[in-house]
C-alpha cells in the first residue's frame, strides 16, 4: 500500500478534487490511503474565529463561521456524488459544523478557550475536507471508506495543540482501524493534522502543530509498512529555491532524508519539518510531486543522496525561514566556566521552547527561536544570571548539500557572495552538510536571489537536478511604457548602442519630489553624477531644480545648461582648492567633507558660503560600494571633529550656512534616511545659527517588478514632523531643507538600446551577445545590479531563459543571467530600463569601443 498526502491547495475546489480523484484513481491498485489538510485558508479561519470569539467580537466570529460553513456546503453541492455518499457527506457535515457553533457560542460566552477546546475546533477543518474528498472520490466512481484519525494517531496528551505522537499506540490503532479495509481498486480517506488521546477515560482531539498533516502521512505509513508515501503539492517538488523568489528555480531529482530534513526545518515549504522522521527510520521513500502537473517527476527522498562528482555543485537547494527571534545571552561568568550552556538550555526546555540555531564565543552565546509566544517568561528567566539581547524580524537562509561536507569552497563562495548583506549569525551543523546564516527579513530576497546565482549558475548535473523551468512558466519583464515603435525608429535613424531618455518621466518624477518633500522653506538639487546631459540639466534648470555637483567639471556643465550659480552645490571630494575657490567665486555654494577642505579652501575663499559635509555615522545602501556613511566611509567630516571644524572655519572667515550629510544610494526604506535625518539635526543644534540642513539624497528605485517604490509621502511626512520638532525645541525658525535626489529622477527616464549581434547555444546555456558591454552600462557588473531587459522586436515571442552578454573582453561582462527574455534573434532590438542614472556618466571606451550616443525621446506637440 501507499500514503498520498494532499495539502490545502490540493483539495480547495471542485477542480482541484477532480484532480485528487484521477490521482488515486491511477493508484487504486496500490490501495492507497489519502490523507487531507483542511481546504487552502480553513485553519487559519478557524483560529482568528476562535481568537475574536475570546476578544468578545462575537457578530465578526459568528459572520465568518456562517461564511465558512456556507463554503463548505457549497462545495459538496457542487460535488455529483451518489445520493447515499451525499447524504452521508451533508449529514457529516452539519455534525460538525453544529460542534464548530456550539463551541464558537461557549467560547464567546466565557471569553476563553481551554487548549483542548482550541485543538477540537481547529481540527475541525481536516474532518470537514475529508468528508467532502469521499463524495468527491465517489462522484469519480471509486469506493472510498472514511476513518477517523482521531481515532488511530494516539498522541500522549502533554499539549493538546502540538501533541507527540506515540508510535506505537498509532501502529495497533491503524491495523484495527484502516488496515482491514485497504484493499485493490479501494481507497481509505483520513486527515491529517489531528489525533487523539485519552484523557479522563475520554477521547479527546488532539493536534501535531500547524502543518502536521504531512507529519500524520509519514507516521501511518510507518505504521502501515507502506511502500512509498506521495506528498501532493501545488510546486513540482523540492526546487533549488522558492519560486517566488527565484523563477528560475530548478527542480532536485533527488535528496537524501537528511538533506530534505534540513531543508524542511529551515524553511522549504512542501515539507513539514517532521514529516520525514517516521519515513527515514522505516526506510519508506518519500515523493513530492505537483497535483496541477500528475505527470511530472517530482523529488524523491532516500536514505542516501546523489552527490555530484564536481565539487562545484555541492549545494543542493536554499531555503528560508522567516519570523526568526534572534536571542544573545551575555555574561562573563561563562568564562572558563562549566554548566552555563546548561542553565540556559533548560531555561528554554522548561518553557518548552525549541531552538533551531546556536553559537557560541568564551563570554556569550547567540540562538534562534520561531516561536516567541513564551519569550517573555524566557527572557525573565535568562535575565537572573545574564544579560539577555532580543532582535526580532529575524530570518534564516539555508544552504544544504551533501557534498558540503568537507568542501571549505561553499563556505568561502558564501562570504564573497553576502560581503554586502550584514549577517547577524552564522552557523554550520554538525553535519556538515548545511550552512546557515542569520540576516534581516528585508535582507532575504536579496541574498537567496544572489547565492542563487553563485551556486546554481551554468550547467547543472542532469542526475541530480531537473531541466529548467518550461519557457511557459516564465514571464517577460513589463514594459513600463517605452513606445516600441519609437525606440525602433531612434535605433534604425542614430544606430546602436544608443541611451533614449524620456523628459516626461524627468517632469513627473520632479513633480512627486516637490509634492512630497517638506521644501517649505527648501530646494531639491538634482545629484549631477547620476546623469549630466545636457538636455535633461536644461529641463531641471526651467523646473527650478538646482545642480548638486560631485566634480567641477559637473558643476562646469550646469552653469553651461542654464543653472544660477546660488543653484549650484559642489560636494567634490578631494578636489584641489584652486578649482573650488573658483568656483565660489563664480557664485556656487560648496559642500566641504574635511578639515583639510575648509583650511585650504578658506585660504584662497574668505567669505565664501558654505555646508559642512558632515559623517553622521549611519551608512545605507543598495551595495557597499554606495554606501557613503558610517565609519568605513571616506566622505564627511566624523561628528567629532565638527567642533574643530568650526572654529576652522572662524579662523578662515568662511560663512557657515549649515550642515549637509549623505548616507547611501539606493535606499528604499525610509527609515535609515529618516535616522540619518535625526543624527544630522542632533548635530546642528550645536551651532550657533542654521539656515540650510541637506540632506542628501539616496532615494531608491524599483529595479524589479516585484519591489515596490520608496514611501515618499511618509518620508516627507516624517521629515516634516523631525523639522518642525528641531524648531520647536531650538527655539529658532525652521532651516531650509535641501535634498539631492539623483537616481530617484533619472534613472526610469533611461533605457539602453543595443542590437543583438550573436545567439550562442553552449553546454545547455543561450548566449544573448550585443553591440554593448559593461564599458558602457557597468552597473551589472560593479553592482551585480539588476536591470529589466526588454525584446523591443519581439516582445510576443515564447520567453526562455538566457545570458545577456557584451561585447568586452572580461568575463564580468554580463548583463543578466538566467533571465527570461522573448526569444531574441540576431539583429533584433533590445533595451535594458531604468538606464538612466549612472548609465552614460560611467560609460568608458575600453576596448576603443566608441562611446554610445544619447537622444531624447521626442515629445508629444500639446
Amino acid at each position: 500500500m501507499i500514503v498520498c498526502k494532499f495539502g490545502g491547495t490540493s483539495v480547495a475546489d471542485r477542480e482541484a478534487q477532480q484532480r485528487l480523484a484521477s490521482i488515486v484513481r491511477d493508484r487504486l491498485h496500490l490501495a492507497p490511503l489519502v490523507v487531507v489538510s483542511a481546504l487552502a485558508g480553513v485553519s487559519d479561519t478557524l483560529i482568528r474565529i476562535l481568537e475574536a470569539a475570546r476578544a468578545g467580537r462575537a457578530d465578526e466570529s459568528a459572520r465568518e463561521l456562517r461564511e465558512l460553513a456556507t463554503a463548505h456546503r457549497a462545495l459538496l453541492e457542487a460535488t455529483p456524488a451518489g445520493v447515499a455518499a451525499s447524504e452521508s457527506a451533508r449529514a457529516a457535515l452539519d455534525e460538525t459544523l453544529g460542534m464548530l457553533d456550539e463551541l464558537h457560542r461557549g467560547v464567546t460566552l466565557v471569553g476563553d478557550a481551554t487548549p483542548w477546546t482550541r485543538a477540537r475546533f481547529v481540527g475541525a477543518g481536516e474532518i470537514l475536507s475529508s468528508r467532502i474528498v469521499v463524495a468527491a472520490l465517489d462522484a469519480a466512481g471509486i469506493d472510498a471508506t472514511w476513518v477517523d484519525a482521531r481515532r488511530v494517531v494516539r498522541t500522549d496528551g502533554t499539549d493538546p495543540e502540538r501533541d507527540v505522537p506515540v508510535p506505537a499506540a498509532i501502529a495497533a490503532s491503524a491495523a484495527e482501524a484502516i488496515a482491514p479495509h485497504l484493499l485493490p481498486g479501494r481507497a481509505v480517506v483520513t486527515q491529517g493534522f489531528v489525533g487523539g488521546t485519552i484523557a479522563d477515560g475520554v477521547l479527546r482531539p488532539t493536534l501535531l502543530g500547524r502543518g502536521g498533516s504531512d507529519y500524520s502521512a509519514s507516521l501511518l505509513a510507518r505504521a502501515l509498512a507502506a511502500s512509498r508515501v506521495e506528498i501532493w503539492t501545488d510546486v513540482d517538488g523540492v526546487l533549488t529555491a522558492s519560486p517566488r523568489l527565484v523563477p528560475q528555480a530548478r527542480r532536485v531529482k533527488v535528496l537524501s532524508f537528511e538533506e530534505a530534513s534540513e531543508l524542511a526545518y529551515f524553511g522549504a515549504k512542501v515539507l513539514h519539518p517532521s514529516t520525514l522522521l517516521p519515513a527515514m527510520e522505516a526506510a519508506i521513500p518519500v515523493w513530492v510531486g505537483n497535483a496541477r502537473r500528475p505527470e511530472g517527476a517530482g523529488t524523491t527522498i532516500l536514505a542516501e543522496a546523489i552527490v555530484p562528482e564536481d565539487a562545484r555543485f555541492a549545494v543542493k537547494a536554499i531555503a528560508d525561514k522567516r519570523g526568526i527571534t534572534a536571542v544573545q545571552v551575555v555574561s562573563t561568568r561563562m568564562l572558563m566556566a562549566h554548566g552555563f550552556l546548561a542553565r540556559i538550555f533548560a531555561v528554554f526546555d522548561d518553557h518548552r521552547t525549541p531552538v533551531d540555531l546556536v553559537a557560541t564565543s568564551e563570554v556569550s552565546v547567540s540562538l534562534t527561536i520561531d516561536d516567541e509566544s513564551r519569550l517573555d517568561d524566557i527572557v525573565e528567566a535568562l535575565s537572573r544570571f545574564a544579560r539577555v539581547e532580543v532582535e526580532r524580524g529575524m530570518a534564516v537562509v539555508c544552504l544544504v548539500g551533501e557534498g558540503m561536507r568537507g568542501n571549505a569552497q561553499v563556505a568561502a563562495e558564501v562570504f564573497r557572495v553576502l560581503r554586502d548583506v550584514r549577517v547577524r549569525m552564522i552557523t554550520q551543523g554538525s553535519s556538515a552538510i548545511n550552512l546557515s546564516v542569520v540576516v534581516d527579513e528585508r535582507d532575504v530576497a536579496e541574498a537567496i536571489r544572489a547565492l542563487h546565482d553563485a551556486f546554481f549558475r551554468g550547467p547543472l548535473p542532469a542526475e541530480v537536478f531537473g531541466a529548467p523551468p518550461a519557457s511557459g512558466e516564465a514571464t517577460a519583464p513589463k514594459d513600463r511604457g517605452w513606445p516600441a515603435a519609437t525606440l525602433v525608429d531612434l535605433a534604425d535613424r542614430h544606430g546602436t548602442p544608443l541611451y533614449v531618455y524620456d523628459l516626461a518621466t524627468i517632469d513627473a518624477r520632479v513633480d512627486l519630489l516637490l509634492r512630497h518633500l517638506p521644501l517649505e522653506p527648501g530646494r531639491i538639487f538634482f545629484a549631477c553624477k547620476a546623469n549630466a546631459n545636457p538636455a535633461i540639466l536644461e529641463r531641471l534648470a526651467a523646473r527650478g531644480v538646482g545642480v548638486e555637483a560631485a566634480s567641477p567639471g559637473e558643476a562646469l556643465r550646469a552653469l553651461e545648461c542654464g543653472h544660477a550659480p546660488d543653484g549650484i552645490l559642489v560636494s567634490a571630494t578631494n578636489a584641489r582648492a584652486e578649482d573650488l575657490a573658483n568656483l565660489a567665486f563664480r557664485g556656487c555654494r560648496l559642500a566641504l567633507g574635511s578639515l583639510s577642505d575648509v583650511r585650504r579652501v578658506g585660504a584662497l575663499s574668505r567669505g565664501a558660503p558654505v555646508l559642512l559635509r558632515v559623517n553622521p555615522g549611519i551608512g545605507e545602501g543598495h551595495h557597499r560600494h554606495v554606501v557613503t556613511g558610517g565609519a568605513q566611509s571616506k566622505f564627511g567630516i566624523p561628528l567629532e571633529q565638527l567642533g574643530e571644524a568650526l572654529a576652522a572655519c572662524r579662523a578662515a572667515g568662511l560663512e557657515v550656512l549649515g550642515l549637509h550629510a549623505h548616507m547611501g544610494s539606493g535606499i528604499l526604506d525610509p527609515a535609515p534616511l529618516v535616522a540619518s535625518a535625526r543624527a544630522l539635526l542632533a548635530a546642528a543644534g550645536s551651532l550657533p545659527q542654521v539656515k540650510v540642513l541637506d540632506f542628501g539624497g539616496g532615494f531608491g528605485i524599483p529595479y524589479r517588478d516585484d519591489e515596490a517604490e520608496l514611501d515618499l509621502a511618509g518620508y516627507g511626512g516624517a521629515m516634516r514632523g523631525e523639522l518642525e520638532k528641531f524648531a520647536a525645541s531650538s527655539g529658532r525658525p525652521r532651516p531650509e531643507a535641501w535634498f539631492e535626489p539623483g537616481r530617484f529622477i533619472a534613472a526610469p527616464a533611461g533605457c539602453l538600446l543595443a542590437r543583438v549581434t550573436c545567439r550562442k547555444e553552449s553546454h545547455g546555456h543561450v548566449f544573448i551577445g550585443l553591440d554593448t558591454g559593461m564599458n558602457h552600462f557597468l552597473r551589472p557588473a560593479l553592482y551585480g545590479a539588476y536591470h529589466r531587459i526588454l525584446n523591443v522586436s519581439a516582445p510576443e515571442a515564447p520567453v526562455e531563459w538566457v545570458e545577456v552578454v557584451g561585447n568586452v573582453c572580461e568575463s564580468t561582462d554580463v548583463f543578466a543571467s538566467a533571465r527570461a527574455l522573448p526569444r531574441a534573434e540576431e539583429g533584433q532590438l533590445l533595451a535594458i530600463l531604468d538606464a538612466g542614472a549612472y548609465g552614460f556618466t560611467m560609460a568608458s571606451s575600453y576596448n576603443l569601443w566608441p562611446l554610445p550616443k544619447e537622444v531624447v525621446l521626442p515629445q508629444a506637440t500639446p
